[in-house]
């Protein structure tokens, strides 16, 4: 059982046992600390700009061994708390929280089939107007023809998350890596395909990202079409959860 760590660069975030760092885009990134790199067996470690933390899910994928597995980013972890209420209200009390245990996180396995961060918004609208405001609407217009024609069964959850208001973000996950292979098998089939039908020389660096983008959405898509059972966490971030924002952010839930 391991926690993979997505990670750019070396950093000094202390990670709970069975939190393993993985270096993206191995090819051109520096790796001081020795993680595992995702240029190793099979991989696109050089599709990283665009891909994003995907790289090193594709890596796990390919290589990695482990009956349960995970991902989250080097400045971004599941918390224990199912709400982010909860964990803004301990954040208060404790100065601070922490990664969960791969512990916890094998107990809550017991009764569940995947562990995806706590819902939100992402801006005004449904999901599909939110990728639109942020993001070219003609590439969501690809990937939904995409999935009509490689995967027709899936299209009707596609629909049904665009007009969701909140999904699961990051691209963070546990789970086990059965059901991992699986949805990666499908996941990368479909972005292959979005990826030679769209084209992103023209994009500023930042939304030259789009696979990363749209693998946020479709998690959400698999798991909807796949009807499996999911427990929430509370993820955060950490140079931004403080207990200044913790308090910030808990008025602000209960003014909602």
């Amino acid at each position: 059982m391991t926690m993979y760590v997505i990670t750019h660069k070396a950093f000094d975030y202390p990670l709970p046992t069975g939190y393993t760092p993985i270096l993206v885009g191995a090819d051109k990134n520096a790796n001081p600390n020795h993680y595992q790199p995702d240029n190793e067996g099979e991989n696109i470690s050089d599709k990283n700009p665009s891909y994003c933390e995907l790289t090193g899910l594709y890596w796990l994928w390919k290589n990695a061994n482990d009956e349960y597995i995970g991902l989250s980013h080097y400045r971004r972890y599941f918390s224990k708390y199912p709400t982010r209420g909860r964990m803004y209200l301990a954040t208060i009390i404790k100065g601070k929280v922490a990664p969960v245990s791969l512990k916890k996180l094998d107990e809550i396995m017991q009764t569940t089939e995947w562990i995806l961060s706590e819902p939100e918004q992402g801006g005004e609208g449904n999901v599909k107007q939110q990728f639109e405001n942020f993001h070219n609407a003609n590439d969501l217009a690809i990937t939904r023809q995409v999935i009509s024609e490689f995967s027709p069964k899936v299209l009707s959850a596609f629909d049904q998350v665009m007009q969701q208001s909140q999904i699961s973000f990051y691209n963070m996950f546990y789970t086990s890596k059965s059901e991992m292979d699986a949805y990666c098998e499908w996941l990368f089939k479909i972005l292959f395909e979005v990826e030679k039908r769209t084209d992103i020389t023209n994009y500023d660096q930042y939304q030259q990202r789009l696979y990363g983008f749209l693998s946020e959405r479709l998690l959400n898509v698999w798991i909807k079409y796949r009807q499996v059972s999911v427990t929430y966490l509370a993820e955060y971030q950490t140079d931004e959860l403080d207990r200044s924002y913790a308090i910030d952010r808990f008025k602000q839930k209960l003014k909602s």
